[in-house]
């Protein structure tokens, strides 16, 4: 686990070359901000379990969660460069400027925009079927943040998510001592509203 700007991250990599992000530049046509650069040379991806609030053009609010994707001019699936030219396929995607740089569990993108002087994080927001009765729009653009830490900032960790990790997560000795230090960081003062539920599961260690 990796400790970036408050966050715990799962899954980082060795930094990113001066040369593979040069690189990944003169493809995009654009130069990447100081900020993406700093967590492809620190983190180069990530697997990211927190939350960011998305407001939909309807109004509707919606909590996303995506990954980050690492810069490997050699892989494929979730690598920068792979990423990028599978969108460049797609009829109407801009040329240069567009960056995909994480995924939701579905058919969501999360993308560093650096179109007109932007330095925006969005998020491609897929719409759903109709029997969800959510996101009945279609796909739909929505900034996030201005600038890639800005985005970083703005994750956080839900109500839903830390229920869900009580309830659910693998127990052992090393999963226990993982989970308290990710929600201590996380979500100050978790303990409080959350003993029972954390006591009834985890009997070994009670907060």
């Amino acid at each position: 686990m990796t400790d970036y700007r408050g966050l715990i991250l799962e899954d980082t990599r060795e930094g990113a070359t001066d040369l593979a992000i040069a690189q990944l530049e003169a493809s995009l046509g654009a130069r990447l901000p100081d900020d993406y650069r700093q967590f492809l040379k620190t983190c180069n991806g990530a697997y990211v379990e927190y939350d960011v609030l998305a407001t939909l053009a309807n109004g509707d609010e919606e909590l996303l969660s995506f990954s980050l994707y690492g810069l490997d001019p050699d892989k494929e699936y979730e690598s920068n460069p792979f990423e990028l030219e599978q969108l460049r396929a797609q009829p109407g995607f801009p040329a240069t400027g567009l960056l995909p740089i994480g995924r939701d569990g579905g058919a969501s993108i999360l993308l560093l925009d650096l179109r007109e002087g932007r330095q925006d994080v969005a998020a491609m927001v897929a719409g759903l079927p109709a029997w969800t009765g959510r996101r009945q729009q279609g796909d739909e653009y929505v900034v996030l943040a201005d600038s890639f830490n800005g985005y970083l900032d703005a994750l956080h960790l839900s109500q839903e998510r830390i229920e869900e990790h009580i309830n659910h997560f693998i127990i052992s000795p090393e999963s226990i001592e993982a989970t308290l230090e990710w929600l201590d960081k996380g979500s100050p003062g978790w303990r409080e509203r959350y003993r029972e539920l954390w006591n009834a599961r985890v009997v070994d260690r009670l907060i």
